[in-house]
Protein backbone atom coordinates (compact mmCIF):
# COMPACT_ATOMS: atom_id res chain seq x y z
CA UNK A 1 0.00 0.00 0.00
CA UNK A 2 1.15 3.60 -0.64
CA UNK A 3 1.96 5.45 1.86
CA UNK A 4 0.47 8.39 0.79
CA UNK A 5 -2.90 6.02 1.13
CA UNK A 6 -1.75 4.97 4.73
CA UNK A 7 -1.96 8.58 5.34
CA UNK A 8 -5.01 8.86 4.18
CA UNK A 9 -6.69 6.68 6.78
CA UNK A 10 -4.48 7.51 9.15
CA UNK A 11 -5.77 11.17 8.86
CA UNK A 12 -9.55 10.24 8.30
CA UNK A 13 -8.68 8.61 11.77
CA UNK A 14 -8.05 11.50 13.21
CA UNK A 15 -4.41 10.16 13.98
CA UNK A 16 -2.39 12.80 12.17
CA UNK A 17 -3.63 16.29 11.69
CA UNK A 18 -0.82 18.75 10.63
CA UNK A 19 1.69 18.57 8.26
CA UNK A 20 4.67 18.04 10.02
CA UNK A 21 3.57 14.29 11.14
CA UNK A 22 2.46 13.63 7.56
CA UNK A 23 5.94 14.89 5.96
CA UNK A 24 7.52 11.34 6.11
CA UNK A 25 4.73 9.50 4.40
CA UNK A 26 4.50 12.29 1.61
CA UNK A 27 7.94 12.00 0.97
CA UNK A 28 8.16 8.32 1.07
CA UNK A 29 4.94 7.85 -1.12
CA UNK A 30 5.80 6.76 -4.69
CA UNK A 31 2.54 8.16 -6.33
CA UNK A 32 3.08 11.53 -4.52
CA UNK A 33 6.80 11.06 -6.70
CA UNK A 34 4.67 10.43 -10.23
CA UNK A 35 2.03 13.42 -9.55
CA UNK A 36 4.91 15.69 -8.82
CA UNK A 37 7.04 15.15 -12.06
CA UNK A 38 6.42 17.84 -14.47
CA UNK A 39 5.32 15.00 -17.42
CA UNK A 40 2.44 16.94 -18.63
CA UNK A 41 1.75 19.96 -19.79
CA UNK A 42 1.29 22.64 -18.50
CA UNK A 43 -2.07 24.61 -19.85
CA UNK A 44 -5.24 25.29 -17.40
CA UNK A 45 -6.86 21.19 -18.57
CA UNK A 46 -4.36 18.96 -17.48
CA UNK A 47 -3.28 21.30 -14.83
CA UNK A 48 -6.24 21.45 -13.06
CA UNK A 49 -6.41 17.89 -13.47
CA UNK A 50 -3.24 17.21 -11.94
CA UNK A 51 -4.03 18.99 -9.15
CA UNK A 52 -6.94 17.96 -8.47
CA UNK A 53 -5.22 14.35 -8.02
CA UNK A 54 -2.54 15.73 -5.47
CA UNK A 55 -5.83 17.15 -3.49
CA UNK A 56 -6.91 13.76 -2.49
CA UNK A 57 -3.77 13.44 -0.73
CA UNK A 58 -4.29 15.22 2.57
CA UNK A 59 -1.67 17.98 3.07
CA UNK A 60 -0.32 18.26 -0.01
CA UNK A 61 -1.18 21.99 -0.45
CA UNK A 62 2.03 23.04 1.88
CA UNK A 63 4.62 21.50 -0.27
CA UNK A 64 5.89 24.56 -2.33
CA UNK A 65 5.96 23.09 -5.83
CA UNK A 66 2.14 22.81 -5.49
CA UNK A 67 1.74 26.04 -4.42
CA UNK A 68 3.41 27.01 -7.45
CA UNK A 69 1.56 25.30 -9.45
CA UNK A 70 -1.78 26.40 -8.07
CA UNK A 71 -0.40 29.99 -8.16
CA UNK A 72 0.26 29.18 -12.35
CA UNK A 73 -3.34 27.73 -12.57
CA UNK A 74 -4.84 30.32 -10.76
CA UNK A 75 -3.30 33.14 -13.76
CA UNK A 76 -4.60 30.73 -16.84
CA UNK A 77 -7.84 30.80 -15.43
CA UNK A 78 -9.73 33.66 -12.76
CA UNK A 79 -11.38 36.02 -14.81
CA UNK A 80 -13.45 38.92 -13.56
CA UNK A 81 -16.51 36.62 -12.89
CA UNK A 82 -14.94 33.05 -11.96
CA UNK A 83 -12.50 30.58 -13.58
CA UNK A 84 -12.69 29.61 -16.93
CA UNK A 85 -10.03 27.13 -18.38
CA UNK A 86 -9.72 30.03 -21.81
CA UNK A 87 -9.07 32.34 -18.63
CA UNK A 88 -12.17 34.88 -20.77
CA UNK A 89 -15.42 35.19 -18.78
CA UNK A 90 -17.44 34.42 -22.25
CA UNK A 91 -16.62 31.05 -21.63
CA UNK A 92 -17.06 29.96 -17.80
CA UNK A 93 -18.44 26.48 -17.98
CA UNK A 94 -20.58 25.55 -14.84
CA UNK A 95 -18.38 22.22 -14.56
CA UNK A 96 -15.15 23.90 -14.71
CA UNK A 97 -15.98 26.82 -12.91
CA UNK A 98 -17.46 24.34 -10.08
CA UNK A 99 -13.73 22.63 -10.24
CA UNK A 100 -12.05 25.18 -10.42
CA UNK A 101 -13.51 26.60 -7.44
CA UNK A 102 -13.77 23.43 -5.49
CA UNK A 103 -9.99 23.06 -6.12
CA UNK A 104 -9.04 26.37 -4.55
CA UNK A 105 -10.71 26.00 -1.64
CA UNK A 106 -9.42 22.33 -0.69
CA UNK A 107 -5.51 23.54 -0.99
CA UNK A 108 -6.52 26.78 0.90
CA UNK A 109 -5.31 29.33 -2.07
CA UNK A 110 -4.60 32.70 -0.24
CA UNK A 111 -6.33 34.80 -3.07
CA UNK A 112 -9.81 34.26 -1.53
CA UNK A 113 -11.35 37.20 -4.62
CA UNK A 114 -10.80 34.72 -7.02
CA UNK A 115 -12.65 32.21 -4.91
CA UNK A 116 -15.77 34.80 -3.92
CA UNK A 117 -15.83 35.03 -7.56
CA UNK A 118 -16.40 31.41 -8.44
CA UNK A 119 -19.01 30.96 -5.57
CA UNK A 120 -20.95 34.25 -6.47
CA UNK A 121 -20.87 32.89 -10.17
CA UNK A 122 -22.78 29.88 -9.47
CA UNK A 123 -25.12 31.91 -6.70
CA UNK A 124 -26.00 34.05 -9.44
CA UNK A 125 -26.34 32.20 -12.68
CA UNK A 126 -25.90 28.22 -11.91
CA UNK A 127 -29.73 26.89 -12.28
CA UNK A 128 -30.51 24.21 -9.52
CA UNK A 129 -34.36 23.53 -11.30
CA UNK A 130 -35.84 23.24 -14.51
CA UNK A 131 -37.50 25.26 -16.61
CA UNK A 132 -35.97 28.38 -14.72
CA UNK A 133 -34.11 31.08 -16.95
CA UNK A 134 -30.48 32.02 -16.31
CA UNK A 135 -29.14 35.90 -16.45
CA UNK A 136 -26.02 34.15 -17.58
CA UNK A 137 -24.96 34.70 -21.67
CA UNK A 138 -21.78 33.79 -22.45
CA UNK A 139 -21.13 31.79 -25.55
CA UNK A 140 -18.62 29.16 -23.70
CA UNK A 141 -22.39 28.09 -22.47
CA UNK A 142 -23.88 27.88 -25.31
CA UNK A 143 -21.77 26.10 -27.38
CA UNK A 144 -20.95 23.14 -25.12
CA UNK A 145 -23.71 21.12 -24.47
CA UNK A 146 -26.38 23.72 -23.36
CA UNK A 147 -24.97 23.98 -19.71
CA UNK A 148 -28.05 25.77 -18.37
CA UNK A 149 -30.95 24.40 -21.01
CA UNK A 150 -34.17 24.01 -19.66
CA UNK A 151 -33.06 20.60 -18.21
CA UNK A 152 -29.80 22.04 -16.68
CA UNK A 153 -26.65 19.51 -17.20
CA UNK A 154 -26.44 17.10 -14.25
CA UNK A 155 -22.42 17.27 -14.57
CA UNK A 156 -22.39 21.52 -13.94
CA UNK A 157 -25.05 21.34 -11.14
CA UNK A 158 -22.91 18.52 -9.38
CA UNK A 159 -19.36 19.97 -9.60
CA UNK A 160 -21.37 23.14 -8.64
CA UNK A 161 -22.79 21.93 -5.30
CA UNK A 162 -19.46 20.04 -4.53
CA UNK A 163 -18.20 23.66 -4.74
CA UNK A 164 -20.85 25.42 -2.91
CA UNK A 165 -19.87 22.10 -0.35
CA UNK A 166 -16.71 22.61 0.17
CA UNK A 167 -16.85 26.57 0.53
CA UNK A 168 -19.12 26.03 3.35
CA UNK A 169 -16.74 24.01 5.52
CA UNK A 170 -14.13 26.44 4.48
CA UNK A 171 -12.06 28.98 6.18
CA UNK A 172 -13.29 31.29 3.05
CA UNK A 173 -17.25 30.94 4.69
CA UNK A 174 -19.08 33.24 6.50
CA UNK A 175 -22.97 33.07 7.20
CA UNK A 176 -24.69 33.73 3.32
CA UNK A 177 -28.31 32.91 3.22
CA UNK A 178 -28.07 33.10 -0.74
CA UNK A 179 -25.41 30.05 -0.40
CA UNK A 180 -27.49 28.24 1.91
CA UNK A 181 -30.29 28.33 -0.06
CA UNK A 182 -28.90 27.51 -3.46
CA UNK A 183 -26.80 24.79 -1.83
CA UNK A 184 -30.45 23.41 -0.56
CA UNK A 185 -31.63 23.46 -4.45
CA UNK A 186 -29.39 21.94 -5.51
CA UNK A 187 -29.37 19.15 -2.86
CA UNK A 188 -32.60 18.31 -3.53
CA UNK A 189 -32.59 18.27 -6.72
CA UNK A 190 -28.99 15.54 -6.86
CA UNK A 191 -31.38 13.68 -4.36
CA UNK A 192 -34.71 13.73 -6.42
CA UNK A 193 -32.62 11.87 -8.95
CA UNK A 194 -31.49 9.15 -7.10
CA UNK A 195 -28.26 10.41 -6.92
CA UNK A 196 -27.61 9.03 -10.52
CA UNK A 197 -30.71 8.30 -12.56
CA UNK A 198 -32.64 9.64 -15.22
CA UNK A 199 -36.54 10.82 -13.37
CA UNK A 200 -37.89 9.76 -17.12
CA UNK A 201 -36.76 6.58 -17.87
CA UNK A 202 -35.07 5.42 -14.12
CA UNK A 203 -31.69 4.35 -16.47
CA UNK A 204 -28.20 6.25 -15.64
CA UNK A 205 -28.05 9.67 -16.34
CA UNK A 206 -24.92 9.25 -18.47
CA UNK A 207 -23.12 6.09 -19.77
CA UNK A 208 -20.65 6.83 -17.04
CA UNK A 209 -21.96 8.37 -14.17
CA UNK A 210 -21.73 4.52 -12.54
CA UNK A 211 -18.34 3.65 -13.33
CA UNK A 212 -15.87 2.68 -10.56
CA UNK A 213 -13.54 5.74 -10.61
CA UNK A 214 -10.62 7.90 -8.61
CA UNK A 215 -10.40 10.58 -8.55
CA UNK A 216 -12.63 12.07 -10.63
CA UNK A 217 -12.51 13.56 -13.76
CA UNK A 218 -15.10 16.08 -15.19
CA UNK A 219 -17.22 13.11 -15.97
CA UNK A 220 -18.67 12.67 -12.21
CA UNK A 221 -19.50 9.51 -10.67
CA UNK A 222 -21.65 7.81 -8.35
CA UNK A 223 -19.03 7.80 -5.59
CA UNK A 224 -17.96 11.40 -6.27
CA UNK A 225 -22.03 12.58 -5.46
CA UNK A 226 -22.29 10.20 -2.71
CA UNK A 227 -19.28 11.24 -1.14
CA UNK A 228 -20.66 15.07 -1.18
CA UNK A 229 -23.95 13.74 0.38
CA UNK A 230 -22.50 12.01 2.80
CA UNK A 231 -20.06 14.68 4.26
CA UNK A 232 -22.79 16.97 4.35
CA UNK A 233 -25.43 14.13 6.55
CA UNK A 234 -27.72 13.35 3.61
CA UNK A 235 -26.48 10.34 2.74
CA UNK A 236 -29.01 8.43 4.39
CA UNK A 237 -31.68 9.93 2.50
CA UNK A 238 -33.61 7.17 1.22
CA UNK A 239 -33.28 8.56 -1.84
CA UNK A 240 -29.91 7.78 -1.82
CA UNK A 241 -30.74 4.18 -1.08
CA UNK A 242 -30.19 3.06 -5.06
CA UNK A 243 -26.87 4.43 -5.23
CA UNK A 244 -26.09 2.95 -2.10
CA UNK A 245 -26.69 -0.57 -2.90
CA UNK A 246 -25.39 -0.10 -6.33
CA UNK A 247 -21.89 0.17 -4.66
CA UNK A 248 -22.81 -2.74 -2.59
CA UNK A 249 -23.36 -4.88 -5.40
CA UNK A 250 -20.10 -3.78 -7.03
CA UNK A 251 -18.21 -5.64 -3.99
CA UNK A 252 -15.84 -8.46 -4.70
CA UNK A 253 -15.77 -11.92 -2.42
CA UNK A 254 -12.83 -10.33 -1.04
CA UNK A 255 -14.17 -7.02 0.54
CA UNK A 256 -12.81 -4.96 -2.24
CA UNK A 257 -13.53 -2.88 -5.24
CA UNK A 258 -12.35 -2.98 -8.76
CA UNK A 259 -11.75 0.36 -10.77
CA UNK A 260 -13.76 0.16 -13.85
CA UNK A 261 -11.32 1.00 -17.32
CA UNK A 262 -12.61 4.03 -18.79
CA UNK A 263 -11.59 7.87 -19.70
CA UNK A 264 -8.45 9.41 -19.10
CA UNK A 265 -7.54 12.75 -19.26
CA UNK A 266 -4.03 13.66 -20.93
CA UNK A 267 -0.89 13.29 -18.17
CA UNK A 268 -3.57 11.48 -15.55
CA UNK A 269 -1.79 9.31 -12.84
CA UNK A 270 -3.67 6.20 -11.95
CA UNK A 271 -4.28 5.35 -8.25
CA UNK A 272 -5.90 2.38 -8.88
CA UNK A 273 -5.31 -0.16 -12.22
CA UNK A 274 -8.25 -1.29 -13.46
CA UNK A 275 -9.61 -5.24 -12.91
CA UNK A 276 -7.52 -5.07 -9.90
CA UNK A 277 -8.11 -4.84 -6.42
CA UNK A 278 -8.41 -1.01 -6.03
CA UNK A 279 -7.27 0.07 -2.90
CA UNK A 280 -7.94 3.79 -3.28
CA UNK A 281 -11.43 3.39 -4.19
CA UNK A 282 -12.11 0.66 -1.70
CA UNK A 283 -11.28 3.35 1.00
CA UNK A 284 -13.76 6.04 -0.67
CA UNK A 285 -16.33 3.38 -0.91
CA UNK A 286 -16.11 2.05 2.46
CA UNK A 287 -16.22 5.65 3.82
CA UNK A 288 -19.31 6.06 2.58
CA UNK A 289 -21.24 2.83 3.53
CA UNK A 290 -19.02 2.80 6.70
CA UNK A 291 -17.79 0.04 6.46
CA UNK A 292 -14.76 -1.11 9.07
CA UNK A 293 -11.11 -1.52 8.00
CA UNK A 294 -11.44 -4.97 9.77
CA UNK A 295 -14.52 -6.30 7.79
CA UNK A 296 -13.27 -4.90 4.51
CA UNK A 297 -9.57 -5.18 4.91
CA UNK A 298 -7.14 -2.76 2.91
CA UNK A 299 -3.95 -4.79 2.33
Amino acid sequence: MDTALILKIEHRKGLISDYESAKHFLEQSDLLRQLLAENFQFESYQLMNRLNEIAEIPFTQYIPKVQEWLAILNSLTACDEGFSLTKKKDYILSCYNGMLTSLFIRMEYSNHKEIHQGINWITKYQRFERNTPTEWNGSGILRYGGCLKAIPCYIGIVKSIIALSEYKKSIYYQSNQIVESKFNQGIDYILNQNVYLRKSTSEPITNYITSLSYPFTWKTNVIEILRMLKSNGFVNDSRCNFAMEYLKSKQKDNGIWYANAGYKPKGWILFDKPKESSLWISQEIQEILEISNNNCPLE
